[in-house]
């Protein structure tokens, strides 16, 4: 190309390179700031949808990525801590919050870039606490975008002589060709913010048109849906929905606007308070964009959710719980949300042995023997679960973790096995009992209970792990205290007819249920232990000092 030399090219890419590391450097590290924090207010968003879209936009905004809102939501609709409906409008708000980027690249600051790259050195030097270097690395990042963008807008001069360039910019002011050259760019990068920026660097030297710039940036806002679906894949049909539904507003969002791209482009200037700044206008076309978008779609959310269900049907196997984790290397710069999918998988996974307790008690206790065939599938499936969630925590351990994630990784496997073990003893109580149903008669008052308060403090147990809570630990080993003296009267009331030779075969098979529960109930003493033992450890450091 006449007038492009290779020194520009490879100008070009550095500061591309250098945007995008930037851009990554930023969501890493906000997320890590952020911690588990992101996935609890996103968790305990409302039914009401304008609170959602608020929701969406704050936590997309703080970390810089809508890839990432959209698989945290695609893991809690999976893990069934959010109906698919809720999470239609958090997912409105979060192609809101992800022009937040945009709008901090539109700002003329290049001139500052080493300026800010050497501030956020200097606090990363002097931090001592994990959070203040975590901010430190966000302000280097910002540092490195806006070099990245500098040498970008730099190396581009030259381009303004090309015939060959400034005939491919003109091209894309026609709308389709513009909108697929975006979709596609968007789709290899895995970021609209980093083809907003691109964009944004083009305009800087004058090199493309707002007229162009507009399809650019509406075929982006379909590029970027691309993360979403990948998230998805392997998982159940309402996870499948969230990132269905993510492709169908950005597609139907994208084909409204498309057929009046000129009278958007004016009404874009005509909000704008300098319409001569075209940086800021290619910045400003994303956000109205997204926002008039979920403005449009605020009344019909319910078809959305109805259109993404026709597009994606229920599960064939509708009994059977569905779960799917994220590529480990998506978000290997951000341990905290992949500790956040850990955490929703384990929690799903305690459910289905919890689930196949209360099938036992049905099994064991009022004779219901149908039980017996929904146990043996729910066993099936949880050996599957539990080799996927050692697969993804071996994963995540071979990262380069800190002393405290590498500490939660192995309490998050040592938790996993625990849970296993209520299982293998399940099904080994149902082996040795040969479909003979064990016959608790009225002598066993409170057998019932006893089973149920155990199956509580179980699931108890393992929260208490999840949650990182030492106080919710103690709670439970006191509760399990107390079903002692209940485990030792029907232990001892069993031991006395068998001593009065009452019905030796029936009496055996109680004790054979009694000591499962008593097992159960064992596990769960060592899993609160888990955290017991941590906080012992911690006051005795304390008291040392």
């Amino acid at each position: 190309m006449e007038g492009i030399t290779l020194l520009n090219i490879v100008g070009l890419l550095g500061g591309a390179a250098l945007l995008l590391f930037g851009l990554d450097m930023m969501s890493g590290n906000l997320s890590k700031a952020a911690g588990n924090t992101l996935k609890l207010v996103l968790e305990k968003a409302t039914d009401n949808p304008y609170v959602g879209i608020f929701v969406g936009t704050l936590v997309t905004g703080i970390v810089n990525s809508s890839s990432a809102t959209t698989s945290i939501l695609v893991s809690l609709v999976q893990s069934k801590l959010m109906t698919f409906e809720r999470s239609l409008a958090v997912m409105l708000g979060a192609n809101i919050g992800s022009t937040v980027t945009g709008q901090i690249m539109a700002f003329d600051v290049t001139k500052w870039a080493m300026a800010i790259v050497f501030i956020g050195f200097m606090m990363r030097t002097l931090a001592k606490r994990s959070r203040t270097k975590y901010f430190a690395m966000i302000v280097l990042g910002l540092g490195l975008l806006f070099l990245g963008l500098d040498y970008m807008s730099a190396s581009m001069k030259s381009f303004r002589n090309s015939e060959y360039f400034i005939d491919l910019m003109t091209h894309c002011e026609n709308v389709w060709f513009g909108i697929f050259v975006g979709a596609v760019f968007t789709a290899i990068i895995h970021s609209s913010g980093a083809f907003t920026g691109i964009t944004i660097g083009l305009a800087m030297q004058g090199l493309i048109t707002l007229e162009a710039a507009v399809p650019l940036i509406l075929g982006s806002n379909i590029g970027t849906c691309v993360t979403a679906w990948i998230a998805s894949l392997g998982s159940g049909a309402s996870a499948k929905r969230v990132a269905m539904s993510h492709i169908l507003y950005n597609l139907i969002g994208v084909l409204m606007f498309a057929f009046w791209v000129p009278g958007f482009v004016q009404l874009i200037k005509w909000l704008s308070p300098n319409d001569s700044d075209i940086p800021r206008l290619v910045a400003n076309a994303q956000t109205y964009f997204n926002v008039f978008s979920a403005v449009i779609f605020m009344p019909f959310l319910k078809n959305l959710g109805w259109l993404s269900t026709i597009c994606v049907p229920d599960d064939k196997e509708t009994d059977k719980i569905k779960y799917s984790f994220p590529r480990v290397s998506s978000l290997s710069d951000s341990p905290e949300l992949l500790f956040v999918s850990s955490v929703d998988g384990i929690r799903t996974y305690k459910n289905v042995v919890k689930e196949m307790l209360w099938l036992s008690r049905d099994y064991f206790i009022k004779k219901e023997k149908d039980k017996i065939t929904q146990l043996v599938k729910l066993r099936e499936y949880q050996q599957e679960f539990r080799a996927d969630i050692l697969d993804f925590l071996s994963r995540v351990a071979k990262l380069r973790l800190s002393y405290k994630d590498v500490a939660r990784v192995v309490n998050q496997v040592s938790l996993v096995n625990e849970i296993e073990h209520v299982a293998y003893k399940l099904e080994a109580s149902l082996e040795t009992l040969s479909s003979k149903i064990p016959d608790f008669d009225g002598s066993y008052n409170g057998v019932e209970d006893y089973f149920k308060k155990t199956v509580k403090c179980f699931s108890k147990a393992c929260n208490a792990i999840l949650n990182d809570s030492d106080d919710d630990a103690l709670k439970v080993e006191a509760s399990l205290n107390g079903l002692r003296a209940i485990e030792e009267e029907l232990r001892n009331n069993s031991v006395e007819k068998i001593h009065n030779d009452k019905d030796y075969e029936h009496e055996k098979l109680n004790l054979w249920v009694l000591e499962f529960i008593r097992s159960v109930n064992a596990t769960s003493r060592r899993i609160v232990h888990i955290m017991v033992d941590k906080r012992k450890a911690r006051e005795k450091a304390l008291n040392a000092q």
